[in-house]
């Protein structure tokens, strides 16, 4: 049996052999192994402890009934192999937690995954109540007796009005261009001082514009009654990562993603692109046209080959067309009304035409 003291400040017994995974315990930061946790209640009792202090900054959020949040956790870089943990901290003079979840696992409703290569993990704590609400470390542990764990404290206070919140947790800009995010305040906090931090270095940012080292600016504007605005301009590729919209003792993480943005250089790389495969099609064009004209030329030229006196053109004779009119009876020819004799003058010229008949031959 070991102790473990209440938010009361009581005492109560714990069988080791009974306690559930998802009820771990850490004390003060240290090792949660019963062996341990045994060896560390044995000195208690028959030393005089003395007290371990560290320094750490805690961070207070707001968060809304029902929501979801993602927290940014950072840690050394020489810690990337040891376990990372989400933990409940009862709280009170003996200091102990209940670990919630620990690296790349999901338990109930919290999910904690590991970056290494940015050396942070997150935790996403989903459908938020107000039974919630309470102090949780974010914590690397580095285990033994002598040595605590690297952790920092979170309050998370969850309500249906949130003194301060985001429109939107994540938002996304594009490289060379811009990004705005509002954060919502309520009017407790109005003449609180307004700030926008960067999450892995602490840098914060004011009400105003100020550039930074990157070529990139950042500006905020208060309007003074419940929201003030981020606008971060010229964005590189490093901006990417974790922020904090912050007033007062209150701040909300954001995570901004960069992509990459069509540069002057990728234009024109592409107009030039463009501008080839015209040429390219027109050239093709271009020789189709030469060939099939050279097969016309060649065609032609073998056709006068193959018979030397048609040169491929016929003349056209002028022809002149007569009005006949047969007539077998010669009594009726010599017996024409005058009407009909006079038809045809003398004087008018007269065009003398040969006939002759052809029989159609029966093919046999």
């Amino acid at each position: 049996m070991f102790c473990t003291q209440q938010k009361n400040d009581l005492y109560s017994l714990i069988q080791p052999q009974n306690r559930h995974r998802d009820e771990e315990v850490r004390i003060a930061g240290l090792g949660s192994t019963q062996e341990e946790i045994m060896r560390y209640h044995l000195l208690f009792i028959f030393f005089i402890p003395r007290t371990v202090s560290w320094t750490w900054s805690e961070k207070q959020l707001s968060l809304q009934t029902g929501s979801s949040v993602t927290i940014p956790c950072h840690y050394d870089i020489k810690y990337i192999q040891h376990k990372k943990y989400w933990c409940y901290n009862a709280g009170g003079a003996f200091n102990y937690c209940k670990i919630l979840a620990y690296e790349n696992t999901t338990e109930d409703r919290v999910t904690v995954t590991d970056y290494p290569a940015q050396s942070l993990f997150t935790v996403t704590m989903r459908d938020l109540q107000s039974g919630d609400t309470g102090m949780y470390w974010c914590a690397v542990e580095i285990g033994g007796l002598t040595e605590l764990d690297d952790k920092t404290d979170l309050y998370l206070t969850v309500q249906s009005d949130p003194d301060l919140s985001v429109l939107e947790s994540s938002v996304s800009g594009q490289e060379g261009g811009s990004v705005s995010v509002q954060c919502l305040y309520s009017a407790g906090y109005q003449n609180e001082q307004k700030w926008w931090c960067r999450s892995k270095d602490q840098r914060c940012y004011t009400v105003g514009r100020t550039d930074t080292s990157q070529n990139s600016a950042v500006q905020i504007s208060d309007d003074g009654r419940s929201s003030f605005s981020v606008e971060m301009s010229g964005l590189q590729k490093s901006d990417a990562g974790w922020y904090w919209c912050k007033t007062g003792d209150l701040q909300v993480p954001v995570h901004l993603s960069i992509t990459q943005g069509h540069s002057v250089h990728s234009i024109m790389a592409a107009c030039l692109t463009v501008l080839l495969l015209l040429m390219l099609l027109a050239g093709v064009g271009f020789w189709i046209r030469r060939k099939r004209r050279t097969t016309t030329e060649e065609k032609q030229t073998e056709i006068r080959k193959k018979n030397p006196g048609q040169d491929g053109h016929t003349e056209t004779k002028d022809l002149s067309y007569s009005t006949v009119i047969f007539n077998t009876d010669k009594k009726k020819i010599n017996q024409r009304s005058p009407e009909i004799q006079t038809c045809f003058p003398s004087e008018d010229p007269v065009t003398y035409s040969t006939l002759s008949t052809m029989k159609r031959r029966t093919e046999l």
